[in-house]
């Protein structure tokens, strides 16, 4: 794999997480609070669907070739996102009470 493969596929790791952030924080409600048959379901769906995406675009960048470095950019995008939100959320949670 070329320097500039890499370099693209590490943007785009981290341009994922992000979108895979916002994907998640609109479909929230779908996923955790209807029954519990549905929640499963809709996270069975929401969790293929972001894997198949991923491994597709990854095909057509450099030919299927994914290094867990990748996979892991894209995980900790997601997870200091989501943890950016919480605590914002929290925060304005607290100046309430």
């Amino acid at each position: 794999m070329s320097l500039k493969e890499q370099i693209i596929s590490i943007l785009f790791s981290i341009i994922y997480g992000i979108v895979i952030y916002f994907i998640y924080r609109k479909t929230y409600n779908l996923i955790h609070y209807y029954k519990k048959i549905y929640a499963i379901f809709n996270s069975f769906l929401f969790t293929i669907d972001v894997i198949l995406i991923y491994f597709i675009i990854f095909l057509n960048i450099n030919d299927g070739i994914i290094n867990y470095i990748f996979i892991i950019i894209t995980f900790l995008t997601f997870l200091v996102l989501n943890k950016i939100y919480l605590q914002k959320k929290c925060k304005t949670m607290s100046n309430r009470l």
